[in-house]
């Protein structure tokens, strides 16, 4: 075996600031002296210590003897090289109601500037939360007289932002979250004024591709293998002109297996070309279906919104109140197999493509802080250098995410870099769906300076294979 007793650390895939070779390192003068100083400090054990052991034993099979291997590591010509005061940093990160000032006295500061960690980096606890940031508490709601609508946080130069919160989405699709998981699904909390919503900047009047580029999708996990011939979906608006309904013949379609060759299979009733987002109980199949997940794939919006909204944001996507979904028995009888309830352990679990950032001001969830931008860049964590900050994506609006760098770009604060969105394949988002709010957030912010380094994903998971569903062409590579 092949033993790399280095650093440990956290890797983000955005900046892969740590790249490093099994067969060659080399170090310089400011490396000696960080480990030096490590060590005298007592935080050098093996998760710190740099030392290559290349050995390679084989058990005797069948009677074969043993042999040992050795390899020779040439230090004079290194592939690749560590400097771990510039490749190793930290990280700050949103925390529970009051642990920030608790956290960040300046005897804690103290002892975490005393590991000799170098850059900072900010991470975004509300993407993980299916919430939108506010990195400024001033700002402006695209619906002003309701206070409510998207919401753009003000760039202009006032007091110091010092803590900053997010906004629970009111049109939310996902039960489970990635951050406190708390919240819930607006498709099954049994509430008929509720509705889920996509995203409307994966419309194509955003996005300028055709109509069907961007298809948005809900997924309702029925908890165990039940028989499926029929469905309700309540509809919203826009409703979909254009969807089917399909089931998922093996074990989990949203945590997959390299060896798994499954995929949705539709119903024998359940496409539709022309519907008018009507809520009567469709039969998909004259036979129920043995199933736990059933998707519901919508590909063509009516593009209809509520009479008294001027925003066109409004109109885009797709919207769905409540799904029901079960059998119909031989009498006619309709047998609802889903729990409906507002509340993340008593209602059945549905995942959604993408979430409207829409809100409101009640929706502040004061159970979780952010840091303030203003409080990071001017407290000693940052040590003088450059820091990576983090943009909303899958849960924020592109306005409100140039705003934040272009605050940061006034203040003359230094910029390691950008990082769009958080772990957004830990959100089941599609990688076509994020790239295309990637693109678009890319491009507003390379508008406002286009120095500043553009990263992302940070992913949630590293295996050898980041697997999605098939596409047109069979790739079920995340990435």
């Amino acid at each position: 075996m092949c033993f790399l007793h280095g650093l440990l650390l956290e890797c983000d895939a955005s900046w892969r600031r740590f790249d490093c070779s099994l067969y060659a390192f080399t170090y310089d003068a400011v490396n000696r002296a960080w480990f030096a100083r490590m060590k005298r400090r007592r935080l050098c054990t093996a998760a710190v210590v740099f030392a290559l052991q290349l050995s390679l034993t084989t058990e005797a099979l069948g009677g074969e003897r043993p042999f040992n291997v050795s390899a020779i590591v040439s230090a004079d010509h290194p592939v690749n090289r560590c400097v771990p005061t510039q490749a190793l940093g930290a990280g700050i990160d949103g925390h529970d109601k009051g642990e920030c000032a608790r956290m960040f006295t300046d005897r804690n500061t103290a002892e975490m500037l005393s590991v000799g960690l170098g850059p900072l980096t900010y991470r975004l606890r509300t993407e993980l939360g299916c919430e939108v940031w506010h990195w400024n508490p001033r700002g402006t709601w695209s619906d002003p007289v309701h206070k409510c609508g998207y919401w753009t946080s003000d760039d202009s130069l006032s007091e110091p932002i010092n803590l900053s919160y997010g906004y629970r989405l009111p049109r939310r699709g996902n039960t489970i979250d990635q951050a406190n998981d708390d919240g819930y699904s607006r498709i099954t909390d049994g509430d008929e004024k509720s509705f889920w919503k996509s995203n409307p900047y994966l419309d194509s009047h955003f996005t300028g591709d055709s109509e069907d580029a961007h298809p948005q999708w809900v997924i309702i996990d029925l908890g165990g293998r039940k028989p499926v011939n029929a469905i309700r979906i309540r509809w919203a608006a826009p409703y979909a002109k254009q969807y089917k309904v399909e089931s998922w013949e093996g074990e989990d379609p949203m945590h997959l297996h390299p060896d798994d060759d499954d995929d949705w299979q539709p119903f024998a009733h359940g496409t539709f070309q022309n519907a008018r987002g009507d809520d009567e109980l469709i039969r998909l199949s004259d036979r129920p279906r043995s199933t736990e997940f059933v998707r519901v794939t919508m590909s063509v919006s009516s593009h209809t919104g509520a009479q008294n909204s001027g925003d066109i944001r409004e109109s885009l996507g797709f919207a769905i109140r409540e799904i029901e979904l079960g059998n119909l028995d031989k009498h006619g009888r309709f047998h609802d197999h889903v729990r409906h309830a507002p509340d993340r352990h008593r209602q059945t679990i549905t995942y959604a493509s993408s979430t409207d950032p829409w809100h409101r001001t009640e929706d502040i969830d004061y159970s979780t802080e952010q840091p303030g931008l203003d409080f990071v860049f001017h407290s000693k964590l940052t040590n003088n250098l450059p820091v990576l900050v983090p943009v909303g994506v899958l849960y924020d609006t592109p306005d409100n995410a140039a705003a934040e760098i272009n605050y940061l770009l006034r203040r003359n604060y230094l910029l390691e870099g950008i990082e769009l969105g958080e772990e957004p394949d830990g959100q089941w988002a599609s990688p076509e769906d994020y790239a295309e709010l990637y693109t678009e957030v890319a491009r507003r912010l390379a508008l406002l300076d286009p120095r500043p380094k553009i990263g992302g994903p940070s992913l949630q998971n590293f295996e050898d294979q980041l697997l999605t569903w098939a596409d047109a062409s069979g790739n079920r590579s995340w990435m």
